[in-house]
């Protein structure tokens, strides 16, 4: 028997569009009301059908989105929508005072708010749903069975729980091992499920993060990705797992291929144990599988290369937070997407508010609040990106999405001290605050040092396309299946975007996890490889031929450039492709779990793209005649600073 009434559900919903900042009663904000009553129907039925009651707070909340901090009525008003579900539960309840069940049944009734979208969106049959909550008896939501988990991977209590709950309608779960890949700290496990008959399911990759992540990444699949994938490759099943009280969330991939012939590996650990030319053959696959719904979907995209490509590297800002009595009348205020972002117009230890900014990201164990311009995941709404410190979120809460009215804080470092940083971890071998950067190989002239040109790098206007992109295309999300076929994972960045972004983040990733394996260490190697990847940027094919081992380490470089040639928005014109591979080899240096010699050799190419970069009328890749000594520029500086020296190859 149903014992929560009306009036308890309209306190959640009003509560639900207060901190929406909407101020008024829709259905959405009813039926996020019902989703929130524990042990209610509600939850017990989205259960029962395998649905994340967060899960479905969190599509909603995304599709609705939040509004400024302004209220222009007083109360609560109702949408005509839900005056109208609210009366049509009335009716339902007769000379009753509406129940929760049926409130429930009025909106699964009525769908045609976002309420309904939304459940059909994430794959819940509404017809069904309505007769589970419409037959309910039971007066409490099912308990998951333990299930036991046999296998050599150690889990802690609440990933073990996760695996629980995502099984519990199985005998037993065997992890066959774990999958390395990823740099998120997430966990990827190999399973295979048994039924209680004994009988064996087909394996399945699962995904165990945090629970922010996990939603985050499976919207961006429901969004982007499921119509899209190739009936060969695998793909989210079920619900996220993402119980209220655990801060863990889990997802389920389907595994492509029989477990018995061979268990699936990364790309990284396919290239550590192939040849490149069977490497080659992969890049050239993934392309021709997934291209046509994807990087092939093509919409001619103009675009300042700040909006997709800022947020690659290292925050604008790090600011210690400041108590708001502290604040100076000539603090400058801040807010998203301004052009302080891109410009040395801001230094240490000046005091700065923040307006506007929203919670990307919370480091509780560092004491670090992340924000940037927006809570949605294209490339814009990650520019703008802001460090505070000391706002001593032990006792302070905050939540990923929340839009901040005000923080004031004292600049302690920029971007350019970050970028010095990381160079200067590298010990170079020349002057890190230079121009230009003195070559360690006779093959190479002097290049611009892409430190002083960053800026001029995000300002660039860019005439591309924009599609469907991974968004995260490292060696570690390319999995390879049983029959040799490559296949992805990892959809959390996956979104609308310039579509040469996918391919950068892969030959930065070959780069610095494959081709600096067989460099000889320290920067002469690092030069080496350069020298070589110059030629590949000259459109020579001379690594094709050269049988060292090196040289054949970077073929699927080559084979990466040839696949994406349809990509670039104009014909021949490479320099689109190296502003945004400039700016994401920058974003590597500071990847810790990589080799100094690895982050080098990302230095160096980042270096070489800039060059490319500032010489829009070469065509890249075009003409194997082309020389480093070619390199114009018609951005407004002085040419002759941005060419390399003359008799620079022998």
């Amino acid at each position: 028997m149903d014992t929560i009434q009306l009036d308890d559900i309209l306190t959640l919903a009003r509560q639900e569009s207060a901190n929406l900042y909407h101020y008024f009663i829709g259905v959405e904000h009813l039926f996020i009301g019902l989703t929130q009553l524990s042990g209610g129907l509600t939850v017990a039925a989205l259960q029962h059908h395998g649905i994340s009651p967060r899960f479905v707070r969190y599509s909603l909340r995304e599709s609705i989105g939040r509004y400024e901090d302004r209220r222009y009525w007083p109360g609560f008003p109702e949408t005509p929508r839900a005056q109208y579900v609210l009366e049509l539960a009335r009716r339902y309840s007769g000379p009753d005072e509406p129940s929760e069940r049926d409130l429930l049944l009025a909106i699964l009734d009525e769908n045609d708010s976002v309420v309904g979208r939304v459940l059909t969106e994430i794959g819940v049959d509404i017809a069904d749903f309505r007769r589970t909550a419409a037959n309910w008896s039971a007066e409490l939501s099912p308990q998951a069975p333990e299930v036991p988990i046999h296998g050599r991977v150690d889990l802690d209590p609440e990933q073990l729980r996760i695996l629980q709950l995502m099984f519990r309608e199985y005998g037993q779960v065997q992890i066959v091992r774990e999958l390395t890949g990823g740099y998120s700290g997430a966990r990827v496990l190999l399973v295979r499920p048994i039924r209680v008959d004994g009988y064996k399911d087909a394996p399945v990759v699962v995904k165990l993060d945090d629970r922010h992540a996990i939603l985050y990444e499976r919207r961006r699949y429901d969004l982007y990705v499921k119509s899209t994938l190739p009936a060969s490759t695998a793909r989210l099943v079920d619900s996220p797992v993402v119980p209220d009280d655990s801060s863990t969330g889990g997802l389920k991939y389907t595994f492509v291929g029989q477990l018995d012939d061979t268990e699936p590996v990364s790309l990284r650990e396919f290239a550590a144990q192939h040849d490149p030319e069977e490497l080659s053959a992969l890049i050239r696959a993934l392309f021709e599988v997934f291209g046509p719904a994807w990087w092939l979907q093509r919409k001619p995209y103009r675009f300042g290369a700040w909006r997709e490509y800022e947020h690659v590297l290292p925050p604008a800002l790090v600011i210690e937070a400041l108590p708001e009595d502290q604040v100076s009348p000539s603090a400058q205020l801040l807010t998203p997407l301004g052009a302080w972002s891109r410009t040395k117009q801001i230094l240490p230890g000046e005091v700065v508010m923040l307006s506007g900014f929203v919670v990307q990201k919370i480091s509780a164990h560092k004491d670090v609040l992340h924000l940037a311009a927006g809570a949605q995941p294209e490339s814009i709404n990650r520019a703008s990106k802001v460090e505070v410190r000391g706002l001593d979120l032990s006792k302070n809460s905050y939540f990923r999405g929340e839009m901040l009215d005000q923080v004031v804080g004292r600049v302690v470092r920029t971007r350019d001290d970050l970028l010095l940083r990381s160079v200067q971890g590298l010990e170079p071998e020349f002057d890190v605050m230079a121009e230009r950067v003195f070559s360690g190989h006779p093959f190479i002239g002097t290049i611009p040092n892409p430190l002083r040109r960053v800026t001029q790098l995000l300002d660039r206007q860019i005439s591309g396309y924009l599609s469907t992109i991974h968004g995260d295309l490292h060696l570690g999300n390319i999995l390879v299946g049983p029959r040799g076929d490559a296949w992805l994972i990892d959809f959390a960045w996956a979104r609308e975007g310039h579509t040469l972004f996918d391919w950068t983040m892969l030959e930065m990733s070959l780069l610095v996890e494959v081709v600096a394996k067989h460099a000889q260490p320290g920067w002469p190697g690092a030069w080496e490889v350069a020298a070589w990847l110059a030629s590949i940027n000259r459109g020579e094919d001379i690594v094709l031929r050269d049988p060292s081992p090196l040289a054949r380490a970077l073929t699927p470089i080559k084979t990466l450039r040839d696949v994406i040639q349809p990509c670039l928005g104009v014909e021949g014109r490479w320099d689109e492709y190296h502003v945004a591979l400039a700016l994401t080899a920058l974003r590597l240096m500071d990847w810790q779990t990589e080799s100094i010699d690895a982050r080098r050799i990302a230095f160096l190419a980042a270096a070489l793209s800039t060059a490319e970069a500032l010489n829009p009328h070469r065509s890249s890749g075009t003409s194997g005649d082309a020389t480093l000594t070619d390199i114009t520029t018609d951005i407004d500086i002085d040419q002759t600073e941005l060419r390399l020296d003359d008799g620079s190859r022998d």
